[in-house]
């Protein structure tokens, strides 16, 4: 199951950071349309690096505590106590 979290978040993190590698190199081709789109850009960048080390932390750290199943037979259901 970790593995899959893995490959499923690293597959849509490879996505996100290509969208704003476009997105950085469009900032630079219209730079001279706004003043903000450097400040915008560097903000998205700080974001970004900091919600990629978390979830890969939150992955990594949420999936080594498993949770065990009891298995209950029919004796067990029908020894119930009001």
């Amino acid at each position: 199951m970790l593995l899959m979290n893995l490959w499923i978040f690293t597959l849509s993190i490879i996505l996100l950071w290509w969208l704003f590698i476009v997105a950085k190199i469009h900032a630079f081709k219209f730079k001279n349309f706004s003043d903000h789109i450097k400040k915008v850009t560097s903000v998205l960048l700080f974001f970004l690096i900091i919600l990629t080390i978390l979830w890969y932390w939150i992955i990594i750290f949420s999936s080594s505590t498993s949770t065990s199943i009891q298995n209950y037979s029919w004796s067990d259901v029908n020894q119930i106590n009001y």
